[in-house]
Formats: structure tokens, sequence, C-alpha cells
């Protein structure tokens, strides 16, 4: 398990391990709500669900995230957050092959 350290501009600290995007359903995820969208509810759920794979660190991620947008966890927020933390991590992969 290659765990990936990383920090969101917003400040989020996280531990993901890369090999999250090695699972099938996790691409599969992704290919849905790609195609789908902002219809892509479902699929949206699955990713961060998939990308963290630890139920206490998704709910730390959106504890974070509430204290940041006045006890709200803002649906576009999620999706910015999740979309910079996935670069990181296959950023910081590539850097880690090299």
């Amino acid at each position: 398990m290659a765990k990936v350290k990383g920090t969101t501009a917003s400040g989020f600290e996280f531990s993901i391990d890369a090999e999250a995007f090695k699972d099938w359903r996790f691409l599969k995820a992704v290919r849905t709500a790609n195609k789908k969208g902002s219809d892509s509810f479902e699929a949206s759920l699955d990713i961060v669900a998939l990308l963290f794979n630890d139920q206490e660190e998704e709910e730390r991620f959106y504890e974070f995230l509430a204290e940041q947008h006045d006890g709200r966890v803002p649906v576009e927020v999620v999706g910015k957050e999740v979309g910079e933390i996935m670069k990181i991590v296959q950023e910081k992969s590539k850097e880690a092959k090299n």
C-alpha cells in the first residue's frame, strides 16, 4: 500500500493509497461521472468513498469542508477538492516512479 500524503490549496491534509486508482470500481465511477457530468451523484459518492477507502478519513474530509463553509459541505467544493486530491496523488505517484 503506497500512501501519498499531500495538502490541498484549502489546507486539507490527506493520506491516500495510490492503489485506489487501480481499483476497477474507482475507474468505473470516474468514467460514469465523466459521462454524466452533474447528473452523476451516485458515481461521485463512489469516487469519494473509494478514494479515501476509510470512513473516518472521509468524515474528517467532510468535517474540514463544513468548518470552511458555515457547517455545510457544498457539492461543488467536494468536487473541486476531490479533483485536486486526485491530481496531487497522480503527480506524486509519477514522481515516485522516476
